[in-house]
């Protein structure tokens, strides 16, 4: 009779632990979801938008260079632009524009969400595109701090996919 007892009490802490569990994960989902800032935009050329984006860093070099053919070629990560301290920055800005739905996305994604990586790096690899697949480019929050504000990333595909990433 008191194994029956034991096995009733271990399945209940099992089922307690798995409940709290998905409740953790889902407050953290939801939180996650209310600090990135997502809108999206229906433009028939997103030159304006770039330019006004692009105004601020004048002369800049950005901190990662990818070629026009996202596979070819080495990426460049300028890291000679790394200060010995890391500057606190609130996040990083993005301009996606995907020039087949004609659709420009800005993105923010908060500083925290990236640290949570740890010192593993954001993958900026492109696991959809064959090409791609063979180029993997990891750069970390802490790198991406030591950079300070500024541009990051501005990037042009051969079919006028166009990405600018900055730090603010």
């Amino acid at each position: 009779m008191a194994k029956k007892n034991w096995g009733l009490i271990i399945l209940g802490i099992v089922i307690f632990a798995v409940i709290v569990g998905a409740g953790v994960i889902g407050t953290f989902g939801y939180i996650v979801y209310r600090q990135m800032d997502v809108q999206t935009s229906d433009l028939a050329s997103p030159d304006e938008e770039f330019a006004k984006a692009l105004a601020k860093f004048e002369g800049q070099v950005p901190f990662i260079e990818l070629s026009a053919q996202f596979g070819e070629g080495a990426p460049v990560v300028h890291r000679e632009q790394m200060a010995g301290q890391a500057t606190p920055l609130a996040g990083l800005r993005v301009l996606v524009w995907d020039p087949h739905e004609k659709k420009l996305v800005r993105l923010t994604l908060p500083m925290w969400l990236l640290r949570l990586s740890g010192n593993r790096g954001v993958d900026l690899s492109n696991h959809d595109v064959p090409l791609g697949a063979n180029v993997r480019l990891q750069v970390t929050a802490e790198e991406i701090e030591r950079h300070g504000s500024g541009l990051i990333l501005d990037f042009t595909s051969s079919g006028r996919e166009r990405v600018l990433v900055w730090a603010e």
